[in-house]
C-alpha cells in the first residue's frame, strides 16, 4: 500500500491491498475519494445494495490500533471491509492543517458517514455538510470543544465519544504526586501545535489544591521533546503529566525513548501510551471508543436521527503502572499508587 501526499498536509491511501493480504483484521480495501468535486447536500442514508462507505480522518501518518478497533466495531454491527464496506482514509499529518478541502471532497464523493476525532477535523465536516453524519472517535470534552450542546441529545449531525479530558488532569496530577511523596516539583508539558486548555487549566488547579511546583512547558512535538526534557531535568522537575493530544498519541515511542534518555517519569493519558519508556497512566481505553463510535455510525447512516445517539462517555478508569520502566528509569513508585493500581507491568 502507498500513500499520496494531498493538499494541506494530509495524505491518502489511494490503493488497496492485494486480494489475501492478512491483517489482524483481515484483507483491507481502500478506496480514494476525488477532491476535486463540489459541495452535495443530501439526505445522509445508505443506499441498500451498495457497500456502506466511511470518511475517515486518520491522525498521523499511518494507521493505529484505533483504526483497527474501528473496524473490529463494524464487523461486530455486521460490516466488513472489501465485502459491504469501505473506508476511505485520510491522513492529516498536524493537528493545524486545514481539513476543509478534504472534507468538501468526501461530501462529494457521497460518503454515507465521517469520522474524524480532532476538534478541527469535526469542525472542518460540520461546515462542509449538515446532513451526512459526522461521528468523533474520541474527542477531549464535546461541549467544551464546541462540537455539541447536549450529550443526551445531539443536535444537528454530530455524535460520538467524549473522554473528561479536564476532569482526569487533575487526577493524574494527584496521582503522579503521590507516586513521588517526596518530591515537591514537577512538570506539565503540551505541544504547541495543539495546546490543550481544558486539560492545562485542571492541571494548575490540582496545583494549587496539592500545594506543589508544577511547571508547565510547551514543547514542539516530537522535534522538540529531547532539548526541553533536558531542560526540565537541570530544573529539578522529578516527573511529567504529559498533555494529551493526538500527536502526542502518535509519537508515544519517541516520548518513552527520551524519557528513559532523560531519566524522567512521564504519567500518561491511556495505557496505550506505555510502550517503550512511560511509567504510568490513568483514564479509559481511548481505543476501545472507536469501537463504540463504529456503532454510533451505522446506526446513524442507517437512518437513526442523530439525536437519538447520545455522545457517550466513558464508565471505566484503569491506573496502570510498568516497572519495566521505572526499573529503566531508576525510580521507585510509592507503595500506596502500587496498591491502587488496577494493573502492573512487571
Amino acid at each position: 500500500m502507498s500513500d499520496r501526499p494531498i493538499e494541506g498536509g494530509i495524505v491518502a491511501d489511494d490503493a488497496a491491498e492485494a486480494p489475501g493480504t492478512q491483517r489482524s483484521l483481515g484483507r483491507r480495501a481502500v478506496v480514494a475519494a476525488t477532491l476535486a468535486s463540489p459541495l452535495v447536500c443530501r439526505v445522509a442514508l445508505a443506499q441498500p445494495g451498495r457497500p456502506l462507505r466511511i470518511g475517515y480522518i486518520v491522525n498521523g501518518p499511518e494507521r493505529t490500533i484505533f483504526e483497527e478497533k474501528f473496524e473490529l466495531g463494524m464487523k461486530e454491527n455486521g460490516y466488513v471491509v472489501g465485502r459491504n464496506l469501505m473506508i476511505d482514509y485520510r491522513h492529516q499529518l498536524r493537528p493545524d492543517h486545514d481539513l476543509s478541502d478534504v472534507m468538501r471532497g468526501l461530501v462529494a464523493a457521497r460518503v454515507d458517514a465521517i469520522v474524524a476525532s480532532t476538534r478541527g477535523g469535526v469542525l472542518a465536516a460540520k461546515a462542509a455538510t449538515t446532513t451526512i453524519p459526522i461521528v468523533f472517535g474520541a474527542t477531549r470534552d464535546a461541549i467544551q470543544d464546541g462540537l455539541v450542546q447536549s450529550l443526551a441529545r445531539p443536535e444537528a449531525n454530530v455524535t460520538g465519544q467524549s473522554f473528561h479530558a479536564g476532569e482526569l488532569s487533575a487526577k493524574r496530577v494527584q496521582l503522579m504526586r503521590d507516586a513521588f511523596p517526596h518530591e515537591q516539583k514537577f512538570g506539565a508539558i503540551f505541544n504547541i501545535y495543539y495546546p490543550s486548555q481544558i486539560q492545562i487549566d485542571e492541571a494548575s488547579r490540582a496545583q494549587a489544591q496539592l500545594g506543589i511546583d508544577l511547571v508547565f512547558r510547551g514543547i514542539a512535538v516530537p522535534e522538540g521533546l529531547d532539548e526541553a526534557f533536558g531542560a526540565l531535568r537541570r530544573e529539578g522537575v522529578a516527573a511529567l503529566f504529559v498533555v494529551s493530544d493526538v500527536s502526542t498519541i502518535s509519537n508515544r515511542l519517541t516520548l518513552g525513548e527520551v524519557a528513559i534518555r532523560h531519566r524522567m517519569p512521564l504519567m500518561l493519558s491511556n495505557r496505550r501510551y506505555l510502550t517503550g519508556g512511560g511509567l504510568m497512566s490513568y483514564g479509559p481505553d481511548i481505543s476501545d471508543g472507536f469501537r463504540r463510535a463504529a456503532r454510533q455510525v451505522v446506526r446513524a447512516a442507517t437512518g437513526t436521527p442523530i439525536s437519538h445517539i447520545p455522545v457517550e462517555n466513558p464508565t471505566h478508569f484503569e491506573l496502570v503502572i510498568d516497572l519495566r520502566a521505572a526499573r529503566a528509569l531508576g525510580v521507585e513508585i510509592d507503595r500506596s499508587v502500587l496498591d491502587r493500581a488496577d494493573e502492573v507491568i512487571e
